[in-house]
């Protein structure tokens, strides 16, 4: 195996982490990891303020030196993220930084992008996160 696509699995295994331990804090009533792969890194799912459960698919990204305003995801990426019947949540770690981001990426005109979408995406911090754990647990019904 070569240092890069060491370097590389190594970044994406700390990002995995990262937000496994992230959405650990955000206390759901359960985290999975999909046996095959389907499209998301993650199913979690969280009590909501009904009484039912929210289920999210996760997709994580990780990265070095990640800019704050927005990440470029892959076409297929970002269909999956918006156009799912289970909605999607984007979380991107900045390994070296040691920081996460989020995004909830909304529906935009495909036609007027190429095979790569940019996502506004928000940093992590304790007033962000009390508010995504919110946000998660909200009831549509």
């Amino acid at each position: 195996m070569n240092m890069t696509q060491t370097n590389h699995n190594i970044i994406v295994r700390r990002a995995e982490l990262m937000a496994e331990l992230f959405l650990q804090e955000l206390a759901p009533s359960s985290i999975a990891r999909p046996p095959q792969d389907f499209g998301f890194d993650l199913l979690v799912a969280f009590e909501n303020t009904q009484g039912g459960t929210n289920m999210w698919g996760v997709e994580i990204k990780g990265a070095e030196n990640v800019s704050e305003k927005e990440y470029l995801i892959s076409r297929r990426t970002y269909d999956l993220l918006a156009h799912s019947s289970i909605p999607g949540l984007l979380l991107v770690a900045d390994v070296k930084r040691n920081t996460l981001f989020y995004a909830f990426p909304g529906r935009i005109d495909t036609r007027k992008v190429g095979p790569s979408v940019r996502i506004p995406i928000h940093v992590i911090d304790r007033s962000t996160k009390k508010s995504l754990r919110e946000r998660l647990r909200v009831s549509n019904i």
